[in-house]
């Protein structure tokens, strides 16, 4: 017998969604607030790391927010997008493999590359096999979503394609990015760094996809806190800026639109009721 759409809803918060929250939520506190001390790899300048712990602290709250709702077809972007987050770390730490703590160092750094290593590993076989049951769960096809103007949809192009094209040229060339970087960043630092904005491109193109202002709101915090996370890692660590550059100010720039778009698209999602309301979990056949 399938399982039901419920059941596998079920799992994929159990089993993927609520363990990646509570290690997000050790991310936050090892990159944002301790700048990456003891973590798997050295980064060349704090800013890399509390940059990269303003994604984790998004990335909590976007959980955090599908954690709460009944119904795959409103959790599926923050979770496709979180696979894919796990996809391209766990490559880029095994490409790095030499750069981080997994050959030895201080003994926490050590256990925490490992850690890191192993939590990856672990989650991408834990969700690739989840996702494939629950898109083998019996499900209608989703309702078709309410025109929206243009101005709706253009913040979020927008995201998706600086983020894609960034992430891609990080991924891709990451000597040649590094040095056209705001601030000092290793080839290690840049490809992680890329990965987030990648995952943000993907992610807003699946928004656009998805075409429901309520099945974008865990998306939307964490456009919110993730990018005014990042504006404020920035001014913290202003010394650490090449304000000189342009790309400095691009990347300002684009860190405040994100949390702008964010806290627009928050606001149009509707009333935060909605995420538990039995009412309105019953008021639309199960969707895959």
């Amino acid at each position: 017998m399938s399982p039901t759409e419920r059941d596998i809803t079920v799992a994929a918060r159990g089993g993927f969604l609520i363990p990646l929250a509570w290690c997000a939520g050790l991310q936050v506190v090892v990159l944002f607030i301790l700048s990456g001390r003891s973590f798997a790899w050295d980064f060349v300048s704090p800013l890399s790391a509390m940059t990269m712990g303003a994604g984790y602290l998004g990335g909590l709250a976007m959980l955090g927010g599908a954690i709460r709702l009944r119904r795959w077809v409103d959790v599926r972007v923050a979770y496709v997008s979180t696979l894919l987050l796990m996809v391209l770390m766990l490559a880029v730490t095994l490409r790095y493999r030499g750069a981080t703590h997994l050959g030895g160092g201080d003994i926490v750094a050590f256990g925490y590359a490992w850690g890191w290593l192993l939590v990856h590993a672990a989650a991408v076989v834990v969700g690739v096999i989840l996702l494939a049951g629950q898109l083998r769960a019996p499900g209608r096809p989703s309702p078709p979503a309410e025109p929206r103007v243009w101005f709706t949809v253009l913040p979020v192009a927008v995201v998706a394609a600086v983020g894609g094209v960034t992430g891609l040229l990080a991924l891709a060339f990451p000597r040649e990015v590094a040095q056209h970087w705001p601030w000092p960043v290793s080839e290690l630092d840049v490809s992680a760094l890329g990965v987030w904005a990648l995952v943000f491109g993907f992610g807003s193109v699946l928004a656009i996809r998805e075409g429901d202002p309520d099945r974008q709101r865990a998306g939307a915090i964490n456009y919110l806190v993730a990018g005014g996370s990042a504006v404020l890692a920035m001014l913290l660590h202003a010394g650490e800026v090449r304000w000189s550059s342009g790309y400095a100010w691009a990347y300002l720039a684009a860190m405040i639109a994100v949390a702008f778009t964010g806290a627009v698209g928050w606001l149009m999602a509707g009333p935060a009721e909605l995420w538990t309301s039995p009412r309105y979990a019953g008021s639309r056949r199960p969707v895959v």
